[in-house]
């Protein structure tokens, strides 16, 4: 996961990702298939409250990784 950027106000943080990896597990009902996927987009919005992470919510960009991996959207 790489950090594109952070703002912060107040007690929320607003994150733009890219993210990288290998699939190893089960996924969205699909089998490892050992491939690689990169800089797929992901958006999240942290409430931190006493230095800790108290609620996220986040969007990812699913058809790139699927269409990284040459998998079906369905």
């Amino acid at each position: 996961m790489r950090i594109v950027e952070l703002v912060a106000e107040g007690e929320t943080v607003a994150g733009r990702f890219a993210c990288s990896g290998t699939h190893t597990g089960e996924w969205l009902g699909h089998p490892p298939t050992g491939g690689r996927f990169t800089d797929v987009a992901e958006v999240y919005l942290f409430r931190v409250v006493d230095e800790r992470i108290v609620r996220a919510w986040g969007l990812e960009d699913t058809a790139d990784r699927l269409r990284q991996l040459g998998l079906n959207l369905s």
